[in-house]
């Protein structure tokens, strides 16, 4: 179809295209090769819209600046707000002369131009979603102690057939979407209501599901329909779904070992024994449910002086009551370990530095704030933690423990030399 706006944009291709910029590209200020890439794909579209054209010309146009995006790692939402950005400038433009016809024929165009943008992303993502499942499934697969988690694979491996049937817009491939016959659904309304004893965290489990399984739906009635921007909508909803159940999982997994851990006699906080096992568990499940976990190195200020003032039996106590501080402001699901002496370990899974911080700050204010009475003496001490925030990107590696571990003990160090009683953040 021969499409011509030559009357409207003609002569200001360069005002427009400043306009555009100035107003809408904000994402690519610190980007400065990126905006003069774009400027160039830009400025091609609207050399185009300055004369005469075939449809297929500015949509190959359009297709290479998506691509371009892409490979820049800018999510569908900001080039789709950047798309509707910039036919608003155009249509703006025409507005001026009040050709309505005119108008919305250039609507009608831009609505197959964002479902030839939103293709493009869409296979994309497609793309790299089976590419982190499988590494998403391998995790779960290589897991010592799988407990609850292992039936997460179930539905990752759902998510990933529900990809590949929209990648090949073949609805005859489509996983189950009865949520209470998938392999997932029928253990969590059956062995899965025994084991998760939380009331409310099962609840919030079969809500996922159920809500996984209706845009599973959803995306069957849009297989060939040609409407790209709504399944890849859908399909995102899927993925944060399935890895909000995966976190919830592993986190019900957590409070199951921490009722199994072998104890620490004095503290009543897990063996480092146990550490090694329980901290390659935390990496690959969150690396399989895309979350974060916090590390941190505790250590109780000057204990040696206070072991001279008071005697071992007041430094037993203090050990004590950190612990149970530290009980007290973090979640079953959460471990502390005692790494020896005075030294201890906290993981929390599924979650980022900012919140882990505000807990371990809970957990420092409140040590100092706390006392024991031994011998008729007010005994008081403080904390030094350094924090660490892991992202897990790759597969997990016998040395990555004390890699972190050495990490985390910097920030110790750095809170003891800024005056102690502090938490260090990586």
């Amino acid at each position: 179809m021969l499409y011509d706006f030559s009357s409207f944009f003609y002569g200001e291709n360069n005002i427009l295209l400043d306009d555009f910029f100035d107003k809408y590209t904000t994402h690519l200020n610190d980007e400065r090769n990126s905006v003069s890439v774009l400027t160039g794909h830009y400025k091609n579209i609207l050399n185009t819209l300055a004369e005469p054209f075939e449809e297929e010309n500015i949509l190959t146009l359009f297709e290479e600046l998506a691509k371009h995006e892409v490979l820049l790692g800018h999510p569908y939402v900001i080039m789709s707000n950047e798309m509707h950005n910039f036919k608003a400038i155009l249509i703006s433009k025409m507005a001026e002369k009040e050709q309505t016809n005119d108008i919305i024929r250039l609507i009608f165009l831009f609505k197959k131009i964002n479902n030839s943008i939103a293709h493009i992303y869409l296979h994309s993502y497609i793309k790299q979603l089976l590419s982190i499942n499988m590494i998403r499934i391998n995790s779960i697969s290589d897991l010592i102690d799988r407990h609850l988690i292992k039936h997460y694979e179930a539905h990752l491996q759902w998510l990933t057939q529900l990809a590949s049937s929209i990648q090949s817009e073949d609805s005859t491939i489509i996983p189950e979407l009865n949520e209470s016959q998938c392999t997932f659904g029928k253990w969590l309304i059956s062995e899965g209501k025994n084991i998760i004893h939380n009331n409310s965290k099962y609840h919030a489990i079969c809500v996922m599901h159920d809500n996984l399984h209706l845009f599973g739906k959803k995306i069957q009635a849009y297989i060939g329909k040609e409407e790209y921007h709504i399944l890849i909508t859908y399909l995102e909803k899927c993925e944060l779904l399935s890895l909000s159940i995966g976190t919830e999982l592993a986190l019900a997994d957590n409070i199951l070992m921490n009722t199994k851990i072998t104890k620490d006699a004095l503290t009543g906080a897990m063996n480092r024994h146990g550490l090694k096992s329980v901290f390659e568990s935390q990496y690959e499940i969150s690396l399989a449910t895309n979350n974060t976990f916090v590390l941190a190195m505790c250590d109780l200020d000057f204990f040696k002086n206070l072991n001279d003032k008071y005697g071992h039996v007041a430094g037993d106590e203090m050990l004590r009551l950190f612990v149970n501080i530290v009980i007290q402001y973090t979640r079953n699901s959460d471990v502390v370990i005692r790494y020896g002496g005075e030294e201890f370990i906290i993981l929390l899974p599924a979650m980022n530095k900012a919140k882990g911080y505000e807990v371990l700050e809970k957990i420092r204010r409140k040590f100092e704030e706390s006392s024991q009475i031994f011998n008729n003496q007010e005994v008081k001490a403080t904390v030094s933690i350094g924090l660490l925030e892991i992202k897990p990107e790759k597969y997990y590696n016998q040395k990555f423990l004390n890699e972190y571990i050495n990490i985390a003990d910097q920030k110790l160090y750095m809170a003891k030399e800024s005056g102690r009683n502090r938490v260090e953040v990586c």
